[in-house]
């Protein structure tokens, strides 16, 4: 369970990556960009891509829940790295599909209604 204290600075820090993550990919660097945010994903969720992008579909939201102890504040955090990898790397199937499932499922948890969280549902479902 993350500490209510940490969560503004996990929120921070994300903000600090994700703007990190565009300007590299602006400057066409983007195997550096993927590399920021698998490394902040072990860093804050303590699960590398690799081992998220290697789960069913089916099955992530409650392997996440069950053997990572995911709160809807660790899918907040990974919906956006998952969408920024997504924009990197667009032509992914599989990192589309688990993009979608976590958006969906932060849509249906999450207690915040996200005008941008559904925006990007409909994008990836287009």
């Amino acid at each position: 369970m993350i500490r209510k204290d940490y969560i503004l600075r996990y929120f921070d820090e994300l903000a600090k990556v994700l703007a990190t993550v565009l300007q590299l990919k602006n400057d066409l660097k983007s195997t550096e960009a993927e590399a920021k945010l698998n490394d902040f994903a072990t860093n804050y969720l303590g699960i590398s891509f690799e081992e998220i992008l290697a789960i069913d579909t089916n099955i992530l939201i409650n392997y996440l829940i069950k053997n990572k102890e995911f709160t809807i504040i660790h899918f907040k955090i990974l919906e956006d790295l998952l969408y920024h990898k997504y924009l990197i790397n667009s032509s992914d199937d599989n990192l589309k599909r688990t993009t979608l499932e976590v958006l969906k499922y932060a849509s249906e948890n999450d207690t915040d209604y996200s005008v941008e969280r559904i925006s990007r549902i409909e994008e990836l479902t287009q």
